[in-house]
């Protein structure tokens, strides 16, 4: 299994063509400017995560979960489930919803693991969220 590609956003849609829109992409980091100082960490943070996968479906058919990982605070969105079956396409696009309740600062790490077990498959992505300066 191998990551392709990762990108975070504020939100995404998927159209009726079945392609995905994405609204707000951020780079690396996540600048929390947009509230004052004193409420920036009470409201829970939200982002949508789109990521492909090559995978081999012979050596890669299984369970998977892909958790989300905060240093700094609490992850409020539900672990993803991946069914990976033997046949089918080497490449897959997933979305992933992703909220968060930080007590500041925070890095944030996406990772697969073998449903059921605390082996990383692959580390899907990562990015930071930090105070504007």
């Amino acid at each position: 299994m191998q990551v392709k590609s990762f990108v975070l956003c504020e939100q995404i849609r998927q159209e009726n063509t079945g392609k995905f829109m994405l609204l707000g992409v951020f780079g690396t980091d996540v600048v929390v400017n947009n509230m004052p100082a004193a409420d920036r960490w009470k409201n829970p943070l939200v982002f949508g995560a789109l990521f492909a996968l090559k995978i081999n479906r012979e050596v890669d058919a299984g369970l998977y979960s892909v958790k989300v990982k905060a240093n700094n605070g609490t992850v409020l969105s539900s672990e993803l489930t991946l069914e990976i079956k033997k046949d089918g396409a080497s490449y897959i696009q997933l979305p992933l919803n992703i909220a968060l309740l930080l007590k500041g600062p925070s890095e944030v790490s996406l990772v697969i693991y073998k449903k059921d077990s605390s082996d990383a498959v692959a580390e899907v992505g990562k990015f930071s969220v930090v105070n504007a300066e």
